[in-house]
């Protein structure tokens, strides 16, 4: 005999399909709320069927012990969410724009109070149920997962990106997202939503900008550059054209940050003509971005404790201004360590001062965090311990991203990392030091422990600077030979400097300009390949001695 039930067919004395499917979901929320409540060991099979308002023969036939019923439940629980809410289509036509959609439902759902105390239970179970605490989060990435890999997939194939393994990418965009709210708040720890909307748009700006590949092909809203007559009959030197170049991107040592292979140094546009008229500056700087460089380092600019070029900060100031609506897609530098001597607290590498330069950075550019803050010298009158305490503490308090260092000797530099490695502290990712065809002496011993260590080398490159071809007077041979490699190539000895970095470890090269037509000058070094033929004939002049 079969009876109906809501239009569906079932024998005598037994539930519907839509009954057995209501009678699993109170079952599962009931269990969930029951170890919640009560925890693992505190949770029985009773307690459960009671509170599921089931008999527990029902339950044992569904679920054979209490091990079986925690794993699934809360697996079930953990992507329960994911099934409810598919409400994000239609996404927005604009890859960046889709990308930040899916990015504001993952931040939610990592939030979520629901998902944070179970994922508080898989961290308090983890020693018990290894197995359950390596999936916890894992289970719940796949209809997501799944969704940016359909909008990747779509822009490929309409050739807006180029992807090298879309399942891995959407798997890093999720963890760039999601990962470190949720383990946050799974210690009771949340960001304001301000901040972690501005991580947000930071994610996808990096993970656009580092993780995809776009085509070579692809539009800048730069200008082209002039060709070489048209420079020349400017008195500006040759010129490379613009569309034979494009950006590229590399990750900073062994760190998931990603930063332009140039990077624009902002000290320079408060000491030139541009000092006077901060449109042209901030005018700079968006010509940079524009031109896809993300990485601008405030370094001499007047931080706290240095006798910069711009002791009160104005150009800092200056480019927090600029970066105002575009803070999502900059890498922002800085520094501290270098004493002033205007006071006993106002440099060095102690704790005070390095507390005191970083929030005094922070005011100027008006953000609440940096992506690198740089040890820009060496105190040893202030303990290694101290110092890499006093870095640590700003990573962990959300106030610097990552730690560099900058002008050390290789020994001490080797030291930091030691301690940072002993104490369990941030490590430095990067080193900042002078390199070019005169200035090679980081390849003695600093290149090869940048290698080891796994640091990126941002290089400072002064080519043009009076003080620099001064100091290197003694290398004239090699002025005279890029002098004249530029001139057979048709580019400027700055450019040739340039391009010849490029293809040495160096991760990214940060440019002194005072003005747009400098900047362009400077950007077209990226078109620029150098002959094998001139390239040892420069390796051979400029090769360091001893």
């Amino acid at each position: 005999m079969e009876s109906r039930a809501g239009g569906e067919r079932s024998r005598a004395g037994r539930p519907t399909a839509t009954e057995a499917a209501r009678l699993t979901e109170r079952l599962r929320r009931a269990a969930v709320d029951t170890f919640l409540e009560s925890g693992y060991d505190g949770t029985t099979m009773e307690a459960v069927a009671q509170a599921a308002g089931i008999t527990k023969s029902t339950l044992y036939a569904r679920y054979p012990d209490k091990r079986t019923l925690f794993i699934a439940v809360s697996s079930w629980a953990l992507t329960r969410q994911e099934r409810d809410e598919r409400v994000l289509e239609p996404l927005p036509d604009d890859l960046a724009e889709s990308l930040t959609v899916i990015a504001r439902a993952i931040l939610a759902r990592s939030v979520d109070p629901d998902i944070v105390r179970l994922s508080r239970m898989a961290i308090a179970e983890s020693a018990r149920f290894p197995e359950f605490a390596a999936s916890s989060q894992a289970v719940t990435w796949s209809p997501r997962v799944q969704l940016i890999i359909d909008v990747l997939r779509r822009h490929e194939s309409a050739g807006t990106v180029v992807v090298g393994d879309v399942d891995l990418a959407a798997e890093q965009f999720f963890a760039m997202v999601g990962a470190m709210p949720a383990w946050l708040a799974a210690y009771g720890i949340y960001r304001t939503p301000e901040v972690e909307e501005e991580h947000l748009h930071h994610a996808v700006s990096l993970f656009l900008n580092g993780v995809l590949a776009r085509p070579e092909t692809r539009p800048h809203p730069t200008e082209a550059a002039r060709p070489a007559e048209a420079a020349r009959a400017a008195g500006e030197g040759p010129a490379v054209p613009r569309a034979s170049w494009s950006m590229e991107y590399r990750r900073l040592g062994r760190s998931g940050l990603n930063v332009s292979r140039l990077a624009l140094g902002v000290a320079a546009l408060g000491a030139g003509p541009a000092d006077h008229d901060e449109r042209a500056a901030i005018g700079v700087i968006h010509r940079f971005l524009d031109a896809g460089g993300n990485l601008l380092d405030t370094t001499a600019a007047g931080d706290v404790g240095r006798g910069g070029t711009d002791p009160d900060g104005a150009a800092v100031e200056l480019c927090g201004r600029a970066v105002r609506d575009r803070r999502s897609s900059v890498v922002l530098a800085s520094s501290v360590g270098r004493p002033s001597g205007q006071g006993p607290h106002d440099g060095g590498n102690s704790r005070r001062h390095i507390r005191a330069a970083c929030e005094a950075t922070l005011r100027r550019l008006r953000t609440d965090y940096l992506d690198l803050l740089q040890l820009d010298a060496d105190d040893p009158t202030t303990p290694l311990e101290e110092t890499i305490d006093a870095l640590d503490d700003l990573v962990r308090a959300g106030k610097v991203l990552y730690v560099g260092v900058a002008n050390l000797h290789v020994y001490r530099v080797m030291k930091a990392l030691s301690v940072s490695d002993r104490l369990g502290r941030a490590r430095f990712i990067s080193f900042r030091g002078p390199y070019g065809l005169l200035s090679r002496e980081l390849e003695h011993e600093h290149l090869p422990l940048l290698a080891e260590e796994g640091l990126g080398l941002i290089s400072t490159n002064s080519l043009r600077s009076p003080e620099h071809m001064h100091r290197h007077r003694h290398r004239h041979a090699t002025v005279a030979a890029t002098e004249a490699a530029a001139a057979e190539l048709g580019c400027t000895a700055t450019q040739l400097s340039l391009a010849w970095q490029l293809t040495r470890p160096v991760t990214s090269i940060t440019l002194d300009v005072a003005s747009a037509a400098q900047l362009d000058e400077h950007l077209a070094a990226l078109g620029i390949e150098i002959p094998t033929e001139i390239a040892a004939a420069l390796e051979q002049v400029s090769r360091p001695q001893g």
